[in-house]
């Protein structure tokens, strides 16, 4: 199955601005779903990985193999913030232990 990650990589520009750090802090230090909903334009789908479960989405975006994720933009690891979307639709975030459920 594909799973879409999206992240937040701001530029030292972006991140400058205190409204926007703030909505990018909020996902990594405090991650909700109110959090990641208010962050939503700040996100960007980077890569598209082929596995069968959230769990392995993070394990693959973390340690490969690198012929199961297709980049699309820059990327760093999977990591407390990110949006996972499985291509059914089913959407994750990355918490600090586990996966949120989000409507992204």
């Amino acid at each position: 199955m594909k799973y879409d990650v999206f992240q937040i990589n701001l530029s030292d520009a972006e991140y400058d601005k205190n409204s926007i750090r703030e909505q990018y802090l909020d996902t990594i230090m405090k991650p909700t779903a109110d959090a990641i909903m208010a962050a939503r334009g700040l996100y960007k789908k980077v890569a598209t990985i082929e596995a069968v479960s959230f769990d392995q989405v993070f394990d693959i975006g973390n340690i490969g193999p690198e012929n199961k994720i297709v980049r699309h933009a820059r990327m760093h690891s999977v990591s407390v913030g990110d949006v996972i979307v499985r291509e059914d639709g089913v959407t994750r975030f990355v918490d600090s232990f586990g996966f949120g459920v989000v409507s992204f």
